[in-house]
């Protein structure tokens, strides 16, 4: 999992320095939710999960960029005019909704929490504005729910019983 969090680091990059310690936390935030993700679905037997995830992943990264191209919305701390929507936002909310879809809730709510905490960290540090972070979290969550689907863990088989004349077989579905 190591080695996925360092490759995957490389293609999720900041804008410069981080300026104060809830900031920072949310830059890394940013990149290990989806980074988290992503090494679920490669886990998983096939490439259904990463193909999914990579695929959702680049839907609501390219949205974000169109967006930030033909919107152009100054900052709140005025370095420039690529404030909406924030793509850290869109970024761990596309890998919390990925989790979220894929595999269940219950596996999806610290992913969520820390995705919540990349957009509070946004706002805190004056890169964005709140409806900046609330558009980048609509569109990463859209596209993780939206481009992915539920995974069927065959190696769990469902034991039913079954009615077969007089007795009572056991069956395995798979």
């Amino acid at each position: 999992m190591r080695k996925v969090v360092i490759l995957l680091s490389l293609f999720f990059t900041t804008e410069g320095f981080a300026k104060s310690t809830i900031e920072s936390i949310g830059d890394f935030t940013q990149v290990i939710v989806p980074a988290y993700a992503f090494g679920m679905a490669i886990n998983e037997d096939g490439w259904t999960g990463a193909k999914q995830f990579v695929t959702q992943f680049a839907a609501s990264q390219i949205t974000v960029e169109g967006l930030k191209l033909a919107i152009p919305e100054e900052r709140p701390d005025h370095s420039d005019k690529r404030s909406f929507p924030s793509g850290h936002s869109a970024c761990a909310f596309s890998g919390a909704a990925f989790i979220h879809k894929r595999y269940g809730i219950k596996r999806a709510i610290i992913p969520y929490l820390a995705a919540g905490f990349t957009g509070f960290s946004r706002v805190h540090a004056k890169r964005h504005h709140i409806h900046d972070v609330l558009a980048g979290a609509a569109i990463g969550g859209l596209s993780g729910y939206f481009l992915t689907t539920r995974y069927n863990d065959k190696s769990q088989a469902n034991i039913e019983l079954l009615p077969d004349g007089a007795k009572l077989n056991f069956y395995t579905k798979f």
